[in-house]
Parts: C-alpha cells; sequence; structure tokens
C-alpha cells in the first residue's frame, strides 16, 4: 500500500511538475509578449477616426471589419498616384495616404468604387488650408428641419433660393465601407511616409520587393442602416437583458442659458411678462433649439413662447468683408402687418445701436429674402415672432471652411506674434478680437433699449481683452490661467492644450458646454462670501435660494505669489437645459419634425504600421509552425505515457533495526 501510494504520488508530481513547467514557459512568453509587440507595430497615438452617426433614413460615415482592416500603405500625392492602387499595385489592398488637398468628393468616389482593392484611407492635414476651400457639409445645412416646407414658404424650402455652404460637397454625408482615419500629428506623418519609401517605394514601376510597410486600421461599428433600427435593437435589448449592448446613442448634450433678471425654475413666467432672446445654435438639424421650444410648449421651461417678445442671433460674424453685417429676416412671418411692424422696430433699434461704431456697419436685406441656417427659425416653426439673425455674409456664406477642420482660429485671422507665451497670447488682443468686440458692443445696446433702457445706451461697450481671451481659450489653447480660474476644480482635467471640441457628442455635458456656462457665469454672475460646503448646498444658508440662482465653487485666480488659487462662490442664473432631440423623448425614431441623429458605439479605435512578408512566406511559416506544434503534441504525449519509467521517485528509506 505504502509502494502504490508513493507511486502515486511520485506520478502525479511529475505531472504536476512538467504542467508547472510549461506554465512557467507560458508566462515567460506572455511577458515578452508585450515588448515583442512595440518592436512589431508602430502605434498612431495622434488620429481622428471617421465613425458611423445615423438619422431617420440612413447610415453615413466609415468603419472597418470586426478585426480590423490592413493593407500596403500607398502614398498618394498626386491624382496620377491613385492609378496604383485602383488598378496597376500588384499586393492589394492597399491603405492610401492622402495629401489633405486632395480629400475632394470627385477621387473619394473613385476609391468608392473599387473597394476590393482599397482597405482604408488616411489623410494628412493640408498645411496651409486649400486655397479654394473646403466643406465636407451640404449646401443645404439641416434642410427639411427649419422653418420653410412645402406649406410655409415653399420657394424657399431645400435652399431653391439661395444654396447658403456653397462650396459644400456632401462628403461628410456619405457612407464608405472601409475606414478613413485623420492623421492629426505630422511627425507620425513623416515616419509613414519614411516606411513608405524605405519599404513600398517602386523602382521603374517594377512591383517593390517584400517586405512591406502596411497599416492596420481598426474601427468598427456596431450599428448599422438607420436609427430606427439601431434604436429598436438597443430597447429591446434593454428590455430583456439584464446587460444589455447597446449599439447607439443619440446625439445630445446640454443648451446654456441664463437670464439677467432671476426667474424661479420651478415655475414658469406670467403671459404678460415678456424676455429678449439673444441666441446662437448647435447643427445637427437643431437639435438644442428643437429641444427648447419642444420644453417651451409643454411648460417644461419657465419662459414659454408667448413671453418671447424679440429675438436676436448671431450667426457667422467673424468673416465680415469691410464693415458690414447683415440682418437678416423671415419673409414668410412678415406677412402679418403686427409681426413686420415688430421686426422694423427691432431693425431700427439694431441701426441705431451701430451708430457711432467705427468698426460695424448694419445693412439690411431684402423682405423677400429667407432666413440663412438659424435657431430662430426652430422658433418660427411654432410661432410667428420677430427676429433677426446677424452674420458676415448677404448671401452664401463667406466661410469657405464650414464644418470642416481647416475652420480653425487661422480662418478669421485670430493669429499672435512670434515667441510670445502662452499667457501673453491669451492677453493679445487681436484685431479679430477688435472686430468682434464692435459686433458685440452693437448687440449689447440693442438688447439694453429692448428691453426698456433708455438711458446710457452709449456707454456699453464690448470688453476687447474679454473677446481675445475668449478666442485664445476656445479656438487656440484651452488650458489657459483664465479658463482654469473659472471652472470647477473636479473639471480642470477637461482643458487640453489644443481647442476645444466642438462635435456635440453623445456623452454629455461635453468639455465646450461647461465652459461656456462657467464663462457666462464669470461674465454675468456675482462672486458671494460662502464657504465650499454652503456654495454646494446653498439650501443651508436662508439668504440664498436655489430655484432663483445657480451656484459654483470655482477654483479661482492664482494668489500673487502665482502657487495657490483663490477659490471662491459664483453665483449666477447660468443654467444647463438637456439639449436632446424630442424625437427620443417621444420614441418617435423615424421623426421627420425633429432631427433623429444617433452615433454607433464600437469597442476599439485605433491605427498602427509594420511591416508584412509575402504570401508566400506567411504560408511556409504558418506551415512550419503547424509542423511544430504536431510535434510538440506527439513528443508530449509520448513523455505523458512514459512518465512512470521515465520519471522514478526514489523510495522513502524503511525504518532499520538492529
Amino acid at each position: 500500500m505504502a509502494t502504490d501510494g508513493g507511486g502515486c504520488v511520485a506520478d502525479l508530481g511529475n505531472r504536476s511538475l512538467l504542467r508547472l513547467v510549461s506554465f512557467c514557459v507560458l508566462l515567460a512568453g506572455l511577458c515578452k509578449g508585450n515588448s515583442v509587440e512595440k518592436k512589431i507595430y508602430i502605434p498612431l497615438n495622434k488620429t481622428a477616426p471617421c465613425v458611423r452617426l445615423l438619422n431617420a433614413t440612413h447610415q453615413i460615415g466609415c468603419q472597418s471589419s470586426v478585426s480590423g482592416d490592413t493593407g500596403v500603405i500607398h502614398v498618394v500625392q498626386k491624382e496620377e498616384d491613385l492609378q496604383w492602387v485602383l488598378t496597376d499595385g500588384p499586393n492589394p489592398p492597399y491603405v492610401v495616404l492622402l495629401e489633405g488637398t486632395l480629400f475632394t468628393r470627385n477621387l473619394m468616389e473613385k476609391m468608392k468604387g473599387r473597394t476590393s482593392r482599397i482597405a482604408g484611407l488616411a489623410v494628412s492635414l493640408a498645411k496651409p488650408s486649400p486655397a479654394s476651400g473646403f466643406s465636407p457639409s451640404v449646401q443645404c445645412p439641416n434642410d427639411g428641419f427649419g422653418v420653410y416646407s412645402n406649406s410655409y414658404g415653399p420657394e424657399f424650402a431645400h435652399c431653391r433660393e439661395i444654396a447658403w455652404n456653397s462650396l459644400g460637397d456632401g462628403l461628410a454625408y456619405e457612407d464608405f465601407s472601409f475606414p478613413i482615419f485623420l492623421l492629426e500629428d505630422e511627425n507620425e506623418t513623416n515616419v509613414i511616409k519614411q516606411c513608405y519609401r524605405d519599404h513600398n517605394l517602386s523602382q521603374n514601376g517594377s512591383a517593390p520587393a517584400f517586405p512591406l510597410c502596411a497599416m492596420q486600421l481598426f474601427s468598427h461599428m456596431h450599428a448599422v442602416i438607420s436609427t430606427v433600427t439601431c434604436m429598436r435593437r438597443s430597447f429591446i435589448q434593454s428590455s430583456f437583458s439584464i446587460n444589455p449592448e447597446i449599439v447607439c446613442d443619440p446625439l445630445s448634450d446640454y443648451n446654456v442659458w441664463s437670464m439677467l433678471k432671476p426667474v424661479n425654475t420651478s415655475e414658469t413666467l406670467e403671459p404678460d411678462d415678456k424676455v429678449v432672446v439673444a441666441a446662437t445654435r448647435e447643427t445637427f438639424d437643431y437639435i438644442g433649439s428643437s429641444r427648447m421650444v419642444y420644453d417651451m410648449e409643454n411648460g417644461k421651461f419657465p419662459v414659454q413662447l408667448e413671453n418671447i417678445d424679440s429675438f436676436v442671433e448671431l450667426g457667422q460674424v467673424a468673416l465680415r468683408n469691410s464693415l458690414e453685417l447683415w440682418m437678416h429676416t423671415d419673409p414668410m412671418s412678415q406677412k402679418n402687418e403686427t409681426v413686420q411692424n415688430q421686426v422694423e422696430e427691432l431693425l431700427t433699434t439694431l441701426e441705431k445701436s451701430g451708430a457711432g461704431i467705427p468698426t460695424v456697419v448694419l445693412r439690411r436685406l431684402s423682405r423677400s429674402q429667407p432666413l440663412p441656417p438659424s435657431s430662430l427659425q426652430r422658433f418660427l416653426r411654432a410661432r410667428n415672432i420677430s427676429g433677426v439673425v446677424l452674420a458676415d455674409h448677404s448671401a452664401v456664406f463667406h466661410n469657405h471652411y464650414y464644418q470642416s477642420i481647416y475652420d480653425t482660429a487661422e480662418n478669421i485671422n485670430v493669429t499672435y506674434p512670434e515667441g510670445q507665451s502662452p499667457e501673453e497670447d491669451l492677453n493679445f488682443v487681436t484685431d479679430a478680437a477688435k472686430a468682434l468686440a464692435g459686433v458685440a458692443t452693437v448687440l449689447g445696446r440693442a438688447l439694453y433699449q429692448l428691453a426698456g433702457g433708455t438711458n446710457f445706451s452709449d456707454t456699453i461697450q464690448a470688453d476687447p481683452q474679454t473677446v481675445t481671451r475668449l478666442l485664445y481659450g476656445f479656438l487656440v489653447r484651452a488650458n489657459n490661467s483664465w479658463f482654469q480660474s473659472i471652472l470647477r476644480p473636479d473639471l480642470r482635467s477637461y482643458l487640453g492644450d489644443g481647442p476645444l471640441q466642438h462635435y456635440i457628442a453623445v456623452s454629455s455635458p461635453t468639455n465646450t458646454t461647461y465652459v461656456v456656462q462657467y464663462a457666462l457665469a464669470n461674465l454675468t454672475g456675482k462672486v458671494i462670501d460662502l464657504t465650499r460646503e454652503q456654495c454646494q448646498d446653498p439650501s443651508k444658508v436662508p439668504t440664498e435660494n436655489k430655484d432663483l440662482y445657480e451656484y459654483t465653487w470655482v477654483q479661482g485666480p492664482l494668489n500673487s505669489n502665482e502657487t495657490d488659487r483663490l477659490p471662491r462662490c459664483v453665483r449666477s442664473t447660468a443654467r444647463l437645459a438637456r439639449a436632446l432631440s424630442p424625437a427620443f423623448e417621444l420614441k418617435q425614431w423615424g421623426s421627420t419634425e425633429y432631427s433623429t441623429w444617433t452615433e454607433s458605439r464600437w469597442k476599439d479605435i485605433r491605427a498602427r504600421i509594420f511591416l508584412i512578408a509575402s504570401k508566400e512566406l506567411e504560408f511556409v511559416t504558418l506551415m512550419v509552425g503547424f509542423g511544430i506544434l504536431v510535434f510538440s503534441l506527439v513528443v508530449t504525449y509520448c513523455i505523458n505515457a512514459k512518465a512512470d519509467v521515465l520519471f522514478i521517485a526514489p523510495r522513502e528509506p524503511g525504518s532499520v533495526s538492529y
């Protein structure tokens, strides 16, 4: 019994030893795997992917296959270079590295028709911006969701009179079956080009020798077809699964709103109370303005539509030719004599407010010209309101980079002297800031008079220093001393070293929304003497009212030694209101009344380059590896079968008697 038991223990011990050795080897392999991967792949860390968006009827954007798409890199610097990718190249599929100036609808249509030879596209930024302009948006932005339709101003519907974004090629609203990535870092772009020159450049038209430089793009999207389909799938998952797999999310954020006179947010204004609205908008089919109108109509907002006396909206105002600022109005609502008189009074007030300001000249347009894309259109869709949209263009947009990656600070001539520090740039008053301060002065004086002010309107003057700080923070560098001082401590990580994002997104509020809210609070609110605990819960302070005000504990400015900040409590009326399309509140995912834009979810988005071998070598490597595997299995089986012979444990010494 003892011998058999000892043999059994020896056998188990040796098998366990064998497993332990194998396990240790596996662990060693895993430990080395990360370093091996780094030697094989070069990750591209500063990229922006094209993702999939959906609405009630379509899907737009791009995606890769589930496991990512890999192709041999080919650099296209002129249109003729594309011939190698589409027909001549012997090693498809290819990932095209495209110069930014060539990213046009015409060239993309050619690539779209040969998807079997194209694995993906990487686009480098054009520097300088394309001189002829570039706008991937449509020529009629927000078509079908504004005030004009076949029943209201049919002659203006679908931009029949004016194609506002005349340079728009609609590229952003196309659906591509291959991934597209923007290369944001010039150094990474140069690394890719060098890899291409070292390995992929053909000599005299002949095929380059292996190994070749390749790129792999991962951007598989979960949602397909339309918002109706993806929301239905997500709804079913949420209803019947403990761990639902949501495939898409509505585009949403928050509207930022403020009242100069505090109103109780738990109540609504009396019908006789009147307000003057100053507004500016979001882009995807009026998501924000349509939600605010919906809330006003349904008593979910303190201000009702009947409370609105007049509406002044700032459109695009940074690219004025000479000094002209154009006043756009709606011809249809002015068929009502009362509204026409109110609009006339509004225009006259604006003209008087601009008198004496040397940098602004107010101009009227024909009463028969329609409104450009604007939030005012969504309000007019619900009620006749006297309103005007101020813009730098009389007809088509002056902005040649509308909704594109080139719509940057440089586009509106925000530039700084060489050699300045970030802090000096923040406080440097640019020419653009001076011009915009003039526009702000006109608006401020007009609002003062529209609200009943009669005296001292000429003394109202916008501060160019504040305007230049806003421009720098939003368009150049969000992480600056002023923005840090006006934000809550827990939001400081929202500020990066580049400009703020301008995409509405699905996770909200976005960093831009927070900054707008707290900048508005800083400029219109008041610093009050409350502790941090009191500021975060003002209900404990008898003299404060959370229904009237918003209270925020902000980081504050640096002290005199610039070592610590001086936090403080800011009381203001700057608040957030949900900007989710009513279509999702009503579960009308196929709505033609409200925006239905959603964004697909994904698991992995990344890009990397590496060298690939020929198909023949890959096959040989696979066969050799398979042979080694089979040999290893046979050897392991034989060793295991003869373990009792190969691994003999010594007997334990027995007791000895003398």
